[in-house]
């Protein structure tokens, strides 16, 4: 129903003067360094801010193993609106008002007006689960995070990371990913630009392994039932 929700962004303005202790660190060692530090991990917070030619999307998730929530805001060409993505227990749990259901998850007019504010349930057997699923899980998001191939290490200020080339659901990337040099190295920051399309995303990662709970909706409508009424 929608595109990737993590987003595209360009690395300008970032330093890349490498430190003394890390100069020498090849970055295959540091992204499993990375890797591991997020293996032993099962929930995080994050926000991601995207914005491309009049449109910007905000989304404050809290994941966990399993389930999670993404708390959206959408602007468009002036107009702006909310959203909500819950998953919980194999099935996605949508709701927007009428031009997020339009602009956001690709409902038509005549579907997002009738169901404007009300929860939209999506089992994980439908075609339309793995789109708006992803990222809201934590298993979920863990895919979209690293860079895979042409990996280079990127140092700035007091965050080491790793950037590199990514193919995430059809679209190409180049993705960096950031960690703190002291301490462990979970990730805080990735950022993503696409050399097919514009814009510019920054992800920041936090309150790792904080509790979260995710209550699936009531009296939810099922998917079939709006795309087939």
């Amino acid at each position: 129903m929608r595109g990737v929700a993590i987003v595209v962004v360009a690395f300008a303005g970032l330093a890349t003067a490498a430190g003394a202790a890390f100069a020498t660190q090849s970055p295959s060692v540091r992204l499993t360094a990375m890797r591991n530090a997020v293996a032993r991990k099962h929930s995080v917070h994050y926000v991601t801010e995207t914005s491309s030619q009049g449109h910007k999307v905000r989304i404050v998730a809290d994941v966990g193993a399993g389930e999670g929530i993404q708390r959206i805001t959408i602007a468009n060409n002036g107009q702006t609106g909310p959203a909500t993505v819950i998953v919980r227990g194999r099935t996605a749990y949508i709701r927007g008002n009428s031009f997020t259901l339009r602009a956001y998850f690709g409902f038509t007019k005549a579907q997002a007006k009738k169901y404007a504010g009300k929860w939209i349930a999506i089992p994980h057997s439908s075609p339309g689960y793995a789109g708006i699923s992803a990222a809201a899980t934590f298993e979920s998001l863990l895919p979209y995070l690293y860079p895979q191939h042409k990996l280079e290490l990127f140092i700035s200020g007091k965050l080491v990371g790793v950037r590199g080339t990514a193919r995430f659901m059809g679209a190409n990337l180049l993705v960096l990913l950031l960690a703190p040099k002291e301490g462990q190295p979970l990730p805080v920051e990735q950022y993503e630009t696409s050399p097919d399309h514009p814009g510019k995303s920054l992800m920041t990662l936090s309150h790792w392994n904080e509790p979260v709970h995710v209550t699936a909706p009531h009296h939810a409508v099922p998917i079939s039932s709006v795309v087939g009424g």
